[in-house]
């Protein structure tokens, strides 16, 4: 059922737009210099070395590469090329990425916007 405006014609009433990945741009940087005061659940450079240092140990990586995808402090997208990905597929190798990450996905990073896992031959290409 459609809400009634004022004079009993239905009308539709439009969600609110989604955000886009350029609705919210606020870096940490630029929010502590404004005076906002971040939550606790934003990733700062912290978090980021912390989660490269976890991938890096879990799968062996020789690079791992994580930005914060919006400067929103809560998506990242992550870059990870290993030799453990070898004879795994997509899904698989995502798995691998996610489970040394498993804390801070419950924690501060709300979503991984993107995330490439690659053998070091496929890298090289």
């Amino acid at each position: 059922a459609w809400p009634r405006a004022a004079g009993g014609d239905a009308r539709r009433v439009t969600p609110a737009r989604q955000r886009g990945p350029n609705a919210r741009l606020i870096s940490a940087a630029a929010a502590a210099g404004s005076g906002e005061n971040m939550s606790d659940n934003n990733i700062t450079g912290a978090v980021i070395e912390g989660m490269k240092v976890k991938i890096t140990e879990a799968l062996e990586a020789q690079s791992v590469e994580i930005q914060d995808a919006y400067g929103d402090n809560q998506h990242v997208s992550i870059d990870v090329v290993s030799t453990m990905f070898e004879g795994k597929n997509s899904v698989q190798r995502q798995r691998l990425v996610y489970k040394a990450i498993w804390q801070e996905m419950q924690e501060t990073v709300h979503a991984v916007d993107a995330m490439t896992c690659k053998t070091p031959e496929e890298a090289g290409k």
